[in-house]
């Protein structure tokens, strides 16, 4: 006899299985546009959610469109110190304060952050987990 496979023992489910039935939706930030680049976009923090299968606390934010009458709701890993019924303000000329999105380029060196974009419009893919973040060392 030989041992049984791991991929033998998975078979069909259940601990192997990824559980996301409870999911509350993707976790991204809102698309830069020209309102963020030149400006800055005024949110407000709806509600602070638990999502499952993930650690940390999820923000639902909505967001008024600079275009047209309506709502953005988007949904973001809230960092430490957020609350709800917090304003949020996003673009290059937000002030520094916890919660708000800024370019890296506007943010003085030494900052502790979080939720960072590796490429330009990818809309946060670095420091997102629980007591995750990134300082600031210099800028170039």
């Amino acid at each position: 006899m030989g041992k049984v496979v791991r991929s033998q023992r998975k078979g069909k489910g259940s601990v192997f299985k990824a559980h996301t039935t409870g999911r509350k939706g993707p976790v991204s930030m809102k698309k830069y546009d020209y309102a963020e680049r030149h400006g800055y976009v005024k949110g407000v923090v709806k509600d602070i959610v638990h999502d499952s299968g993930r650690g940390a606390p999820v923000a639902k934010i909505q967001f008024k469109d600079s275009y047209n009458f309506k709502r953005i709701n988007t949904l973001l890993c809230a960092p430490e110190g957020m609350y709800s019924g917090q304003f949020i303000y996003s673009g290059k000329k937000a002030v520094l304060a916890i919660g708000n999105i800024l370019p890296v380029s506007q943010i003085p060196e030494g900052t502790v952050i979080c939720n960072i974009e590796e490429k330009v419009g990818d809309c946060g893919k670095m420091c997102r987990a629980s007591g995750d973040y990134a300082i600031i060392v210099s800028q170039d």
